[in-house]
Parts: C-alpha cells; sequence; structure tokens
C-alpha cells in the first residue's frame, strides 16, 4: 500500500504552464471604451425622431453621418405608422370586409396560400386603372361614412383571378397612436375611401 502511495507520488499528474497574460491600464480601456461609445451615441442621436436632447455639433455632422452610417430598416419593413387600405364589398345591402391578410393565418393555410400577397397589387391596380376616382374623407364611424360615400367610378378588373368584384369601397385607414391605444377599441381608424364600381 505504501508502494502505490509512493508511485502515485511520483507521476506528474498535472504540468503548470506559465499563464500568457497582456495587462492593459484602466486608461486605455477608458480612452477605447469611449472611442467607440462616442461615434456610437452621435449616430443614434441622429437618427433618432425629433427630442430633447441636442448633442454639441449634432447638426454641423448629420450630413456627414446620414453619408457615412446611414441607418432605417425601410428597406426590410414597412413603417408601421403608414396606412392601410382595406377593401369592402357590397352584399345584399351590407358592406362586407373582404381583406385576406394575415397571410399566416389559416384561411391562408398558414401561409401556403398566396391570394392574401396579391391583394394588395389588386387593390393598386384597381386605383390606377379606376375611371373618375372619388375620395370620401371620413371623421366618424365607417359605416356613416360608406353610405355617403361620393358616386362610384368604374373600372375593370385586369387580375386574372380576382378577390374584388361588383361595388367596391377601398378604405384607407391610419394606426390609432400609441400614446390613445387605452382610448379605442379599433387598432386602425378609417381617414378616407373611395367606391368603385368593379367589373371582373
Amino acid at each position: 500500500m505504501q508502494r502505490l502511495k509512493d508511485w502515485k507520488s511520483r507521476v506528474p499528474l498535472m504540468v503548470e504552464q506559465p499563464r500568457a497574460t497582456a495587462g492593459f491600464s484602466r486608461r486605455w480601456v477608458t480612452l477605447a471604451v469611449a472611442a467607440w461609445l462616442l461615434p456610437a451615441l452621435y449616430v443614434i442621436q441622429i437618427h433618432l425622431p425629433g427630442n430633447t436632447l441636442t448633442f454639441p455639433g449634432q447638426k454641423a455632422v448629420a450630413p456627414t453621418v446620414n453619408r457615412l452610417a446611414p441607418q432605417g430598416w425601410s428597406f426590410f419593413t414597412k413603417s408601421p405608422r403608414d396606412s392601410e387600405l382595406q377593401p369592402y364589398v357590397l352584399h345584399d345591402g351590407v358592406w362586407e370586409g373582404q381583406l385576406l391578410a394575415p397571410h399566416s393565418a389559416p384561411h391562408n393555410a398558414f401561409g401556403l396560400d398566396r391570394r392574401s400577397r396579391s391583394q394588395g397589387i389588386e387593390m393598386a391596380l384597381l386605383l390606377a386603372e379606376a375611371d373618375g376616382l372619388r375620395w370620401t374623407k371620413c371623421d366618424r364611424e365607417l359605416a356613416a361614412c360608406l353610405d355617403q360615400a361620393k358616386e362610384p367610378g368604374t373600372v375593370s378588373n385586369p387580375v386574372p383571378e380576382p378577390t374584388l368584384c361588383g361595388l367596391v369601397a377601398l378604405v384607407e385607414q391610419k394606426p390609432v397612436p400609441f400614446a390613445w391605444r387605452d382610448l379605442m377599441h379599433a387598432t386602425h381608424t378609417p381617414d378616407r375611401l373611395t367606391v368603385l364600381d368593379v367589373t371582373c
């Protein structure tokens, strides 16, 4: 037993290696952080909407910052503040919503049915080809606005598989501002609308 203990004590089970370290003073670390943080703060502040904070020389460096470090997601996403078109079709004297979105909804086979993607293009084509397009301002309930809409313009739907035929109302709706989210039940409010007599 003693021999086994002596043998274990003679075997080098662990070899200690000298640690490779590099020393940085706090001053250099602070300067490096400031050198990255200060330009980043200017870039962020210049691209934020107007606020009460203004950095020294912000207006002077803004054109250079916009050229060297442009920011924005508008290429990838649609602004949530933009208005949206929603289609309604008159059936038996009642306006019924015909919007196929959202694209991932079960009635679109969770995205496999692509008709919801083409409906926006269809509405844009109807507006572009409409004869006598007339917009009606809407500052009350949508049903009241639809009842008092101007005479419909006429248009032929050029889409191979149309989703909008007959008397169609295209309603431009604006999202409810975030500050008013608790004061309104809906997420959007109607802004203006146009009625089209669509032949398919």
